[in-house]
């Protein structure tokens, strides 16, 4: 065959064989590259509570999140420790006392935990506490730094979205701090001297000054009595319940208007507890409560625990305890029995507390 028959032969093939060869490759799947080690943004996802996993083969597991139960009480099931936290110096409610956590709120603190144990069958299970203040207590519990705050907070104090108050372990009333021996306003033929006397009520501020926290919801309160029963009495202000005091205790006050239970952690504190007393009638003041992470069951438990105490005669116990007796570790009597709003709490919860 001669050369140009050849070549066309040749081309003959190539044009047929083509398409072809293409419709093979692009049937045929791709070849698996090597394996790249790269980085990645990616996290592994870690199953939640509850779910079976390799590591958590099944709901009954240590690290199974019961629906009964809810997040913190399974923590404590799963880690044998319930965490409290209490204040350093917040008496009668939560102090310590030769570095012990003490005080009426620490003590409801202790019915909780028992409540807790009996629930979850762990007779076992360890307290362990830890110091809070004010200002983070309700964040140590949403974030699980601690599982119940067993301090006295106010029901007016802001707790954010994570944590709650439990059922009232106090109801409060808004009282004068006064030194227990008070020189009245001299009148007639003794205008210029007045012997001492032990105040019972705010007709003896008559011609006094009395201290109030700056922005206090008292002041119409405070003003109104003075106007009604003609006593003259003019207002000073401070910055906190502290300094408030300072002006009773150096004399540049003749009393402090708050809340009882701010008025009894002061008193307490002093370095002469008798030297001072809180008058005889009030105003409905703020209820305290224990903080607790929010829509957990374990408030449950501790409702049940606090409202337990009230009718089986606990709470009275509890409150003669830390109010009318010596406490330690000064062995301070705070002389306060019960005001009539707490008495009523006493016998109907729901309906003092409204």
């Amino acid at each position: 065959m001669t050369k140009p028959r050849l070549f066309f032969a040749a081309l003959v093939v190539v044009c047929v064989a083509g398409p072809a060869v293409n419709a093979e490759a692009a049937e045929a799947p791709p070849a698996t590259p090597p394996a790249v080690a790269e980085k990645s943004d990616s996290v592994a996802v870690k199953p939640e509570l509850g779910e079976t996993s390799p590591s958590n083969p099944d709901k009954s597991g240590t690290l199974a999140l019961s629906a009964t139960e809810g997040r913190v009480l399974d923590k404590i099931r799963s880690t044998g420790v319930i965490t409290l936290g209490y204040r350093e110096a917040a008496a009668p409610f939560s102090y310590a006392a030769d570095r012990t956590p003490a005080g009426f709120a620490v003590d409801f603190c202790g019915l909780v935990a028992d409540k807790v144990k009996e629930k979850l069958a762990r007779p076992e299970l360890n307290i362990v506490w830890r110091t809070t203040a004010d200002a983070d207590s309700a964040a140590a519990v949403s974030k699980g730094d601690i599982d119940i705050d067993c301090a006295a907070t106010p029901d007016t104090a802001p707790l954010g979205d994570a944590a709650d108050l439990s059922a009232p372990v106090y109801v409060s009333e808004l009282r004068f701090l006064v030194p227990s021996k008070l020189r009245p306003e001299a009148e007639g033929f003794r205008r210029r001297r007045a012997d001492f006397k032990t105040p019972t009520a705010i007709d003896d501020l008559k011609g006094k000054t009395v201290a109030l926290l700056q922005g206090s919801p008292a002041l119409p309160y405070v003003l109104g009595q003075s106007v009604e029963r003609y006593l003259g009495i003019s207002v000073v202000y401070a910055k906190t319940p502290a300094e408030a005091f300072k002006l009773v205790e150096t004399g540049a006050a003749a009393a402090y208007f708050d809340d009882d239970a701010v008025l009894l952690n002061l008193k307490a504190g002093a370095k002469s507890p008798d030297s001072f007393l809180l008058l005889g009638s009030g105003r409905p003041g703020a209820q305290y409560a224990l903080i607790l992470p929010k829509d957990e069951p374990l408030k449950d438990l501790a409702d049940a625990a606090i409202l337990d105490a009230v009718k089986s005669g606990t709470y009275e116990r509890l409150y003669a305890k830390w109010f009318e007796s010596p406490i330690p570790p000064r062995n301070v009597t705070l002389a306060y029995p019960m005001t009539e709003r707490t008495k009523q709490f006493v016998k109907d919860p729901a309906s003092a507390t409204e």
